[in-house]
């Protein structure tokens, strides 16, 4: 299941991928700093679900300084900065990971946390850049290998209370916690009532059962 259509994919990924460039190429920050900055900023989970306001509604400088303004920093917004199409590595490594999660449809900080984190996908620049996308997100998924994970971290991850992820999701709150506690089995639960979930969580339903 993928995250969005793919037409806003194809418009968001240079977006994405100008934001990362602009942050470490033009503005000289550490990418490691900057990619934390952009899952703790909450542009992760919104860019991630195909918010068009994040995806569509901001070039890749503007996200860049909203992903400082969120995380109590600031960064220049540069008018003068070039596009570099294919001749930055950072431009490449955002260009590719905005498109593997997509494809994949799990948030960013799954990816990173789970075997591929961003600096790993830049050290694939050299080997990958001029492949086609399909060898890439072969060699990306040998290295993504997440873990299971239950409802409640899924919640904890995205900072819901049980009775916040209830509201969301307009499943009862008795019902959450029998999930959390396991007396209640999620894989046996209605199909509508797991899609309420995932939606709410921002995971594809089969996480939430199959540890994807």
């Amino acid at each position: 299941m993928h995250a969005y259509d793919k037409d806003m994919m194809l418009s968001a990924r240079d977006n994405f991928a100008v934001m990362i460039d602009y942050a470490v190429t033009w503005c000289g920050k550490d990418l490691r700093e900057f990619y934390n900055r952009f899952l703790g900023s909450l542009i992760d989970i919104a860019f991630g679900i195909g918010h068009p306001k994040f995806t569509l509604g901001m070039s890749g400088i503007e996200l860049a300084g909203r992903v400082y303004e969120n995380t109590g920093g600031e960064l220049p917004l540069d008018g003068s900065y070039r596009f570099p199409y294919a001749d930055s590595s950072y431009y490449w490594t955002g260009w590719a990971l905005c498109q593997y999660q997509w494809y994949k449809g799990v948030p960013f900080a799954s990816i990173d946390r789970n075997g591929l984190p961003v600096e790993k996908i830049h050290e694939l620049f050299h080997p990958l850049h001029e492949a086609d996308i399909t060898k890439v997100f072969d060699v990306f998924d040998t290295c993504y290998r997440p873990r299971a994970r239950s409802l409640k971290e899924c919640r904890k991850a995205i900072g819901l209370t049980q009775a916040a992820l209830a509201g969301r999701s307009d499943v009862s709150l008795r019902m959450i916690r029998a999930y959390e506690q396991g007396t209640q089995d999620l894989s046996r639960a209605e199909a509508s009532t797991l899609l309420r979930l995932s939606r709410a969580l921002c995971v594809p339903p089969e996480r939430l059962v199959e540890g994807l």
